[in-house]
């Protein structure tokens, strides 16, 4: 080392060896350069001193480790080990973590990521705290990074598990329940609204009963006891005019068709008093129209029923009669089918009712304007099936033949008293399957 050419001192001197005169405290730091050899000398706290050369550039190659040092939660200092498990509702979470570094410990720079819950680094500078809160149950993962002062990465860095515990109506089983409960809250709304259909329908199929009823007491007993004794009267006065009195053979003739008028109305009454008061076999009375519509046709025709038979709300019954005779004398008379079959399907939940034949089928015009120009048959079908909740489909191609569907619920079709024993429920659940066949 070259010797010093130039000694500079704060308010003391100092010798060539570097040292303070005796006796001199005037100045704590003082400042020796030598401009030749292009270093200078620090006296620091009067004992240390320093030597930089400004003409070399130190970079430091060292990463600095890192380490965490405790997890904090709710003010609760869990330290670092390697299982930690937070209670539940653990809200304010706070981790320390450092890095050491001999050179200029300051610029030590981090990067944090909490596994679970961030997507990306975060970068807080040269901060030694991580804060987290409102975390969900679950596991984490937190992991750190450093950097020393000229920017190199210790990437490996540190990591701390750790895990948060689900409160009761965060776990897995509670929201099991709940959805369940969820679940069956909408199926009880269903149920109660199909509940309250079926009531609506039946309530409306009872006023028609009500109504028939009345309808045929009144004929009967006012109607008709009037139109009778203006029969008499007319009677009466017949037999009084002579035999050879032209007005007399007139109102003999007349007399008759009115017997005839009559006994079709007493007739019409009477089908009225059965419809309401008797439950009818919707089978047999399909059979029994196949039958006379058969006479004069060279055509087969044959009635299917799957499970048992059960009785039928009288209105239910009467109205799928009349869908049905439709159908079928559509089929005997305009499809030219050589086939024709019936199907009844009796199940727990709804009554399907199925009429096919191999004809010449329906053009797909009609189809979709549902009806024939001046015919309305398909038209008053689905007015008949609407009226007591049934849904009508319709299938058919040109040379394919044609198949009518109609399903009614049980609940609507069958009649109550059959279901409202056990039994009956549980034939509802498990209906026979036995087929019965008319030829």
């Amino acid at each position: 080392m070259a010797p010093t050419q130039q000694l500079q001192a704060g308010n003391g001197g100092f010798r060539q060896d570097g040292r303070r005169p005796p006796g001199d405290c005037s100045s704590p730091d003082s400042t020796v350069r030598d401009e030749d050899a292009g270093w200078k000398a620090l006296v620091v706290a009067n004992t240390v001193v320093q030597m930089i050369d400004p003409r070399q550039n130190h970079r430091n190659p060292i990463p600095p480790p890192v380490f965490i040092e405790k997890l904090i939660a709710d003010r609760k200092d869990y330290g670092s080990s390697e299982r930690i498990r937070l209670p539940a509702l653990s809200r304010d979470i706070e981790i320390d973590y450092t890095a050491l570094s001999f050179v200029m410990p300051q610029r030590v720079g981090f990067r944090y990521k909490l596994e679970g819950r961030d997507q990306d680094w975060q970068e807080p500078g040269t901060r030694r705290q991580a804060f987290y809160t409102g975390l969900s149950p679950g596991p984490y993962r937190f992991r750190v990074i450093a950097c020393n002062n000229t920017g190199l990465w210790n990437e490996v860095g540190a990591s701390l598990p750790f895990s948060i515990a689900p409160a009761y109506y965060q776990t897995r089983w509670f929201k099991a329940i709940g959805l369940l409960g969820f679940a069956g809250f909408v199926y009880s709304a269903y149920r109660l609204r199909v509940r309250q259909v079926t009531c609506q329908l039946r309530g409306r199929m009872y006023e028609r009963l009500a109504e028939r009823e009345r309808i045929a007491r009144d004929l009967h007993d006012t109607f008709f006891q009037g139109i009778q004794g203006l029969l008499l009267r007319f009677h009466t006065a017949t037999s009084q005019l002579r035999r050879d009195e032209p007005a007399r053979r007139i109102l003999e003739e007349t007399l008759k068709q009115w017997d005839q008028v009559m006994l079709e109305g007493r007739e019409l009454v009477l089908d009225l008093r059965e419809t309401v008061s008797q439950y009818n076999d919707l089978p047999t009375a399909l059979a029994d129209f196949g039958e006379g519509m058969q006479e004069g046709v060279s055509c087969d025709f044959k009635v299917a029923v799957n499970g048992t038979i059960r009785p039928l709300h009288p209105v239910v019954f009467e109205e799928l009669f009349k869908i049905a005779k439709e159908a079928l004398g559509n089929a005997f008379w305009h499809s030219e089918a050589h086939s024709i079959e019936t199907e009844l399907n009796y199940e727990g939940s709804e009554l399907r009712i199925r009429i096919r034949d191999d004809g010449k089928g329906i053009d797909s015009t009609i189809l979709r304007q549902g009806h024939r120009d001046g015919h309305f048959g398909l038209a008053g079908m689905k007015e008949r099936a609407k009226k007591v909740g049934a849904h009508l489909d319709v299938w058919s191609r040109p040379g394919a033949g044609t198949e009518i569907e109609l399903r009614i619920a049980g609940s609507i079709a069958y009649v109550s008293d059959a279901t409202c024993s056990l039994l009956g429920r549980l034939r509802c659940l498990w209906p026979s399957t036995k087929s019965r066949r008319w030829a």
